[in-house]
């Protein structure tokens, strides 16, 4: 089952649904463009990140929508079966729900295709302020080399920050 859902505003990291964890994904673009994914369990305890580095994308939705294809990868690396998928671009939020296809179209297909191989996949458009993981980690991956990049036991160094500090 796939759900979209799009929120406006929240100042804080948002819990996913019990028994969910959650994952949040950006990107950033500069010379190279990369993507992050940083997987939380429901009280926020880090349990993975994950970031590609590529060259030749300039088109921000399509860099966002490669964002929550990374999402999903770094779901199947922590064998996770249902979880909310939280990204700050409501247009590919909206896109991965609707038919349509725009100029991101065949990656927004792909992530489609991929959510089915879960349980259950909360796709949701959550603040800028509530993403703040995958932020850091997507800026700070700018300069890192091409390629995929995998954190599975401790969070990078000054870009995961303890969500119990931040809800507190």
């Amino acid at each position: 089952m796939v759900k979209t859902t799009v929120q406006t505003r929240r100042p804080k990291w948002l819990a996913p649904a019990a028994g969910c964890m959650k994952i949040n994904v950006d990107a950033a673009i500069s010379k190279n463009m990369s993507v992050a994914a940083v997987a939380h369990d429901q009280s926020g305890k880090f349990l993975g990140a994950s970031g590609v580095v590529l060259e030749g994308i300039t088109n921000a939705k399509t860099a966002e929508a490669i964002a929550c294809r990374e999402g999903l990868a770094l779901a199947s690396d922590l064998y996770l079966q249902s979880f909310r998928l939280a990204s700050d671009s409501a247009n590919v939020i909206r896109s991965i729900g609707e038919e349509g296809m725009g100029p991101y179209g065949q990656v927004v297909k792909e992530v489609r295709a991929r959510a089915r191989d879960f349980i259950y996949v909360d796709f949701a458009h959550e603040s800028r302020s509530s993403n703040i993981d995958a932020h850091n980690l997507a800026k700070s991956m700018i300069s890192f080399v091409t390629g995929r990049h995998v954190w599975l036991l401790d969070p990078p160094d000054s870009v995961c920050i303890s969500y119990d500090q931040l809800n507190q």
